[in-house]
């Protein structure tokens, strides 16, 4: 086997915002390296933004092997009940076909493993685990073996969200509703879903902004009324002012506003009792996931009122509604079965779009 050098490897990574560089590896994360120390500790945690969700390596190679040295560093759980995310890579070959691997270690270092694959030149991507930090150590090929980067001129799709967006508890990376999505509709991905960390940060607004999208989905909402860290005096002009930063930047790439999808106990009550773990208090201004909706629906309205008819809204019951409520793991996740339904109905919505 032949083993790549580490600035041979960073060419080929996709999806990322940013890389840590250390002398025996690279971590690629998903916000500007530049800006970590700015952002929240909740966004520099392998359960956000320090999780490669969306993140593969991309690239062609006649190689019959592959051999990905890895190390790993899992997501803290909040609770004790909560299991750890699946830890698995995904191989996807041109003609769609999948091969998943799962490390014997999923604490630490680990060797990654794919076989027979032929020795035709061929485009592969490896889509890294989505709830798991990942350091790339090395990658290697078969003695002899060609591998180039492979750029993606595809329409890039970058979408922002919460966990519903990240979708750390799939099986596997290509299970995540984005990635459904872009391998359907042959989109390029740039996935910023984080877990609980869905709260219009502005730095995560510029560093979208800074990126050569083609669409973008802003699914926003849930996170805010967990956590309470919005009211009616904040949520929508946070929401304007987000979309004024991508605007500069993007004054007519499509950008379509998602609202949360159903949640049973959230719909009409404006408290749960997540805050409370917090010692959180109802407020006046607190707001329901239906107020939500309806300021979503008004920020949009406006902002097509002045002129801008490349936004849209879309009410995230059209993913995820109440007859789907069997498929809600805990009231708030859809499971699996439930992302998937999520991402065939976004394709539907947006094949001809």
């Amino acid at each position: 086997m032949h083993s790549l050098s580490l600035d041979e490897i960073v060419p080929l990574i996709e999806g990322a915002l940013g890389l840590i560089r250390q002398e025996q590896s690279v971590q690629p994360i998903r916000i500007p390296t530049a800006d970590i120390s700015l952002h929240h500790e909740a966004m520099r945690s392998p359960m956000t933004a320090l999780s490669p969700a969306g993140v593969r390596l991309r690239f062609k190679s006649d190689t019959d092997r592959i051999s990905l040295a890895v190390e790993h560093e899992p997501m803290a759980m909040l609770t004790d009940e909560m299991p750890l995310p699946p830890c698995a890579y995904d191989l996807v070959m041109p003609d769609g076909r999948i091969t998943r691997a799962k490390p014997d270690n999923d604490h630490g270092p680990a060797v990654i493993s794919f076989d027979a694959l032929g020795s035709d030149e061929k485009l592969i991507e490896i889509w890294l685990p989505q709830g798991t930090a990942v350091r790339i150590r090395s990658l290697a090929v078969t003695e002899g073996a060609r591998i180039s980067p492979a750029p993606d001129d595809r329409p890039h799709w970058v979408t922002y969200g919460s966990s519903i967006t990240h979708c750390a508890w799939v099986d596997g990376p290509t299970d995540t509703w984005p990635s459904i999505v872009a391998r359907q509709l042959d989109w390029r991905l740039t996935c910023l879903g984080f877990n609980g960390a869905c709260h219009l940060d502005p730095l995560v607004a510029r560093a979208m902004a800074e990126l050569s999208a083609d669409r973008f989905t802003l699914k926003v909402g849930i996170n805010v009324h967990n956590l309470q860290t919005l009211r009616e005096r904040t949520f929508a002009p946070l929401v304007h002012g987000f979309i004024a930063t991508l605007r500069e930047r993007h004054p007519v790439t499509p950008i379509t506003v998602i609202s949360p999808i159903f949640s049973p106990g959230r719909e009409d009550s404006a408290f749960t009792d997540i805050p409370a773990v917090f010692g959180g208090v109802p407020l006046t201004g607190d707001l329901t996931l239906n107020d939500m909706r309806q300021s979503l629906a008004e920020v949009v309205q406006l902002h097509r009122a002045r002129g801008d008819h490349a936004i849209d809204y879309l009410d995230g019951r059209e993913l995820f509604g109440h007859a789907d409520a069997d498929l809600l793991s805990d009231g708030l996740h859809p499971s699996p079965a439930g992302y998937a339904r999520m991402g065939e109905r976004f394709t539907g919505i947006f094949r001809d779009r």
